[in-house]
């Protein structure tokens, strides 16, 4: 951690320390929607998603505390890491989309302004929800890896702790950079180009395809101002209780 540059350099800082990594899921997610436009994946492409959104978040983390991201002892804490993200925060935000899409085929016409509407809807109801589950429990992820103060109670009793701290971080930092994907997506979506990198006929659709792209890279870079937000929040809880590992106080600081 370099506590000298703000959350937004840190994030790009903690891209570049796991490039590879990120680039590499950023890719695989790319190339999966991509192949949905033309086989429906269903439930596949929703699980897809989560463990890529969830092995973003897991390196960029890692990165950020100094471990070892090569390591086969940093490997093994990816499988408790996935489950806690997927519970935590995947799902909830998940069921919350799910009722309102139900919720718009029961009530609407089908007609363009309706879709719109419950669109917007479950934007704010699933930002809503995303916002309230990563202030809660976004400290348990580099509390996973680390190995201190892990349990998911003792992560939203520090939460609270450090509200002042991850509030309007969490809000204008990593939910506003996550807001402008959507919003980019909605405006090519509304002048015609959409974000299909291929049609369902199956030609190539160039400017979809880079509007995707932009898209996913704006989402992980959202990702990587949220993992700063949640591993400086749950380091200075730490240092605050006296807690933080003296063998590791010069790696975090």
């Amino acid at each position: 951690m370099r506590p000298e540059l703000n959350i937004f350099s840190q994030a790009f800082a903690a891209i570049a320390a796991c490039w590879r990594y990120f680039f590499g899921l950023v890719a695989a997610i790319y190339v999966l929607e991509t192949v949905s436009v033309l086989f429906d994946l269903g439930t596949g492409l929703t699980i897809a998603r989560a463990f890529v959104e969830a092995g973003t978040v897991f390196y960029l983390c890692a990165s950020l505390l100094g471990l070892d991201l090569k390591s086969k002892e940093t490997s093994k804490k990816y499988t408790g890491f996935m489950i806690r993200y997927i519970l935590l925060l995947y799902l909830p935000v998940f069921v919350v989309a799910m009722v309102v899409v139900f919720g718009a085929m029961a009530t609407s016409a089908g007609g363009l302004q309706d879709q719109e509407f419950f669109l917007v809807v479950m934007f704010l109801t699933g930002g809503g929800v995303a916002f309230l589950t990563t202030f809660l429990f976004g400290t348990v992820f580099p509390a996973h890896l680390i190995g201190v103060g892990a349990g998911i109670g003792t992560a939203a009793g520090r939460s609270f702790r450090q509200a002042g701290y991850m509030l309007l971080r969490l809000l204008f930092g990593a939910g506003s950079i996550a807001g402008l994907g959507f919003v980019i997506l909605i405006f090519f979506e509304n002048i015609g180009i959409g974000s299909d990198p291929i049609t369902p006929a199956g030609a190539p659709n160039i400017l979809g395809g880079l509007v995707l792209l932009l898209v996913k890279l704006v989402v992980g870079y959202s990702f990587a101002v949220f993992s700063v937000i949640v591993c400086r929040a749950y380091l200075k809880d730490l240092e605050e209780r006296g807690e933080l590992p003296v063998a590791e106080a010069d790696v975090f600081a």
